[in-house]
């Protein structure tokens, strides 16, 4: 029994040595350490190399503010031609509105001339059929007065004459006045009909030539709409060939700073071997290396966090990598995400143009695509015309998601990177924090 306690109490005894020996490895990595060694000694060789890369390091850093400058000068030319083609374009679209307006109009006006040609030939029966009933009345009615008035030698005075009474003859001419006065009567409404037929005739001639004198008008406006929305397409496609140049020689500014910046970054490395090669000074934080080039970010473990030059701190400023790494999508995409994490907690300046003094929602996505000679001009309104459109159920990192008027960096799990505003500066948020309206992929 006594020594089944001494177990349990060995065990207690192991655990907790195991826990102080966790809780000194914690301390340990969250404490500064410093390790020091004695001054280097600079031979007369390294210190002529020293001199020879302080002078390059120079050299290319003038070279890359340069190039820098003139990079900026055509992202700025890309911009002002963007605006001049989405004016032509849009100018386009006006004109596709009315053209298409123009064609609706047509298609009325020769559904109208159609009707009104198949009323003229109904017309021209009517009024075919209302000239031969007039004939035919007239026919009768000279057959009718032959046989009344012409019969052998007597006439109607000979009938009137003959009648036996006053009251004969009186009956005799009211007879012959009756039938004379319904002859004529037709014979009017006949004649009454075919004046009417031939009026609504010519009225719906009139008609029909109004109406092809009003599509032609319109196939006029047509062609003068026509001409004019080739002409502005001709524009709009040497705009887009400019552009394209333009974007050319942006990538290859953009390549040149960069390998000019590993450059500077080799020299001062290679400063650092010669000048300090057995001192270092350090701590757990930063001893994984700050993430990229030239940011404020730290890395303890998988989580990185706004660095102590960053102007701002807390949770929505450092994440984990498992949620790039574990996330769908190309290598090329995390890489991009993993390069914007390094700039967690830097400061937003509206058109500002710095990853690390300040940049505005659309600047961060521009530059961090520009380390990668990827040029994506700045401007919320341009970069949604950019790469390709993806849905949402497709979005990797790397892939810019846009809300009205913003633009964001995906890094996966649901999760955006983006400089958000002066209050809270470059920072991580969650991806449905408002509602996006288009996302684009960037990536070849």
């Amino acid at each position: 029994m006594k020594n089944n306690k001494l177990i349990q109490i060995g065990k207690k005894g192991i655990v907790l040595a195991g826990v102080t020996l966790a809780l000194a490895g914690f301390l340990f990595v969250l404490s500064p350490v410093e390790v020091k060694a004695e001054p280097a000694t600079i031979t007369p060789e390294q210190q002529k190399k020293l001199d020879e890369d302080k002078k390059k390091e120079e050299e290319l850093k003038k070279s890359i503010e340069q190039d820098q400058q003139q990079l900026n000068k055509i992202n700025s030319q890309v911009g002002n031609l963007q605006n001049q083609q989405n004016a032509v374009n849009n100018q386009i679209a006006g004109l596709s509105v009315s053209i298409a307006n123009l064609m609706g109009d047509i298609n009325i006006l020769e559904g109208d001339i159609y009707n009104t040609e198949l009323a003229i030939e109904d017309a021209k029966v009517e009024l075919a059929a209302a000239i031969q009933r007039e004939n035919e009345q007239y026919e009768a009615t000279k057959t009718r007065i032959r046989c009344m008035y012409e019969q052998g030698e007597t006439n109607y005075v000979d009938m009137l004459v003959a009648s036996s009474s006053l009251s004969e003859m009186l009956t005799n001419a009211e007879y012959i006045e009756k039938v004379y006065q319904y002859d004529q009567k037709l014979l009017s409404d006949y004649q009454d009909i075919k004046h009417q037929v031939q009026a609504m005739k010519d009225d719906l001639e009139e008609q029909e030539a109004e109406l092809e004198a009003q599509k032609e008008d319109l196939l006029t406006q047509k062609n003068e709409l026509d001409g004019k929305m080739q002409e502005l397409r001709i524009i709009s496609a040497d705009y887009e060939s400019q552009i394209a140049s333009a974007r050319q020689q942006a990538a290859i500014y953009a390549n040149k700073i960069k390998q000019q910046n590993a450059q500077v970054k080799k020299i001062q490395t290679d400063r650092n071997d010669i000048t300090n090669p057995k001192t270092t000074t350090t701590t757990a934080t930063t001893e994984k290396g700050v993430i990229g080039q030239g940011g404020t970010a730290i890395m303890t473990g998988n989580i990185v966090a706004a660095g102590p030059n960053a102007k701002f701190h807390g949770a929505i400023y450092q994440v984990d990598i498992g949620v790039i790494q574990s996330a769908p999508g190309s290598a090329k995409g995390k890489e991009v995400a993993m390069y914007a994490i390094q700039f967690l907690g830097n400061p937003y300046v509206h058109a500002g143009r710095s990853l690390i003094t300040g940049t505005d929602c659309s600047g961060f996505t521009s530059l961090v695509y520009a380390h990668f000679g990827i040029n994506i001009s700045p401007g919320v309104a341009y970069q949604k015309s950019q790469g390709r459109e993806i849905p949402y159920d497709q979005i990797e990192p790397g892939d810019v998601i846009f809300y009205p008027g913003h633009a964001a960096l995906y890094i996966g799990s649901g999760k955006i990177i983006h400089a958000s505003s002066t209050a809270t500066g470059i920072k991580i948020s969650n991806a449905n924090y408002r509602s996006y309206t288009n996302i684009r992929r960037m990536l070849p």
